[in-house]
């Protein structure tokens, strides 16, 4: 499904907590998931990808699948959500129009809506601003982005994830598709708070069959494991993600960092790719 010419080269999920936006103030025990966070973006780098499409949990649309087809994406990101957590961040980063319009058009031709965001007022959300400052620090990569669609169930998010994979090889991008999102997200106030263990453990053993290279027994138990971990926004994220990597390919993954806790939500960097 990878290759040379164009495709997925590698499914990743990645934590977005915006207690990691400023790292100089971030608590102790979200040191070794933003280290994690670093490492990661070393390897997807030293991959030398065309683009990075991020589908952010926190870009929530209800009916259609929407893209950014910006050529570039400029502004300051904060959290709406508690926006005396950080002052803001500024992002300054290309994008691909062209990648985008040709996502865009294959997701409308399966006739499920899709629509092209290139609004100039539009702003990145944490989610997505977040963890590509770890991932890509010099803001080189071009950024698509991607909205966490309410009316799209695991299967579609499934097929979605294929879409995308499928772009990536028709328009010759060596893409690498990121699921921002946490793990467990059965989120309560507290933010030294771990998920329960059972939510762990499944947390682990979820983690467990893609760093084993095991997509397609991931994907088959995903909808139990996204209900028993409160999966953040119900897995659709992760569930694109493993929509990317679904099929014949041998793959192989591996984790970055610590797997953190931050408010009751389970974090780890993880990336998947085809096994060489």
């Amino acid at each position: 499904m990878a290759g040379l010419t164009g495709g997925i080269i590698a499914g990743v999920v990645t934590p977005h907590t915006p207690r990691m936006a400023v790292e100089a103030n971030a608590p102790e025990f979200l040191r070794e998931v933003i280290a994690g966070s670093y490492a990661l973006g070393e390897a997807l780098r030293a991959l030398a990808p065309d683009l990075l499409v991020l589908m952010s949990a926190h870009w929530v649309t209800t009916f259609p699948w929407y893209a950014t087809r910006h050529a570039r994406h400029k502004g300051t990101c904060i959290a709406d959500e508690a926006p005396d957590m950080f002052d803001g961040i500024a992002y300054d980063r290309p994008g691909d129009p062209d990648f985008a319009d040709a996502l865009i058009d294959a997701i409308a031709a399966t006739g499920r809506p899709a629509g092209r965001n290139d609004n100039p007022r539009y702003h990145w959300d944490y989610a997505t601003c977040v963890p590509l400052q770890y991932l890509d620090p010099d803001q080189k990569l071009p950024v698509v982005t991607l909205g966490t669609c309410l009316m799209a169930d695991l299967d579609e998010c499934f097929e979605i994830g294929g879409i995308v994979a499928a772009t990536a090889a028709a328009t010759g991008r060596r893409a690498v598709f990121i699921a921002s999102c946490a793990f467990a997200h059965d989120i309560v106030r507290g933010p030294e708070t771990w998920p329960r263990e059972d939510q762990i453990a499944a947390d682990r053993a979820f983690i467990a069959l893609l760093r084993e290279g095991r997509v397609a027994e991931a994907r088959a138990g995903f909808p139990d494991y996204a209900d028993r971990v409160k999966a953040e926004m119900g897995g659709r994220p992760i569930a694109t993600m493993l929509g990317t990597i679904d099929g014949g390919t041998a793959y192989a993954g591996e984790t970055y960092g610590a797997y953190g806790q931050s408010s009751g939500s389970g974090n780890i960097s993880l990336a998947v790719r085809p096994a060489t």
